[in-house]
């Protein structure tokens, strides 16, 4: 399985954290258990560590493409799943915090 491209959680403060990852991480948190993954498992699963899953549910690392293609294969749910809901989010914030990556 191929590594998915983050930023490291150190670098990032508080006050980096996107609205859209912290919606990200929360809806990844809650399909992670609705499925009955573990940090653990679902780790195991994604060649992550438990630690960066624990991270990515806490909005502290940035959510790439990468990582929400796998994560709609590990817990079984369509793309829509993650992007329906911060749509709204990314037209009104734009794409410029991308630029800095």
């Amino acid at each position: 399985m191929r590594k998915t491209v983050r930023r490291d959680a150190a670098s990032i403060s508080s006050n980096d954290r996107s609205p859209v990852d912290t919606i990200l991480g929360k809806l990844m948190r809650e399909r992670r258990e609705y499925v009955g993954f573990s940090r653990k498992g679902l780790a195991k699963k994604l060649g992550l560590t438990k630690r960066e899953i624990k991270q990515y549910e806490a909005g502290k690392i940035y959510f790439g493409m990468d990582i929400i293609a796998l994560l709609r294969l590990a817990l079984k749910v369509r793309v829509g799943f993650f992007v329906d809901p911060i749509s709204p989010i990314v037209r009104k914030i734009g794409v410029a915090r991308h630029a800095k990556h």
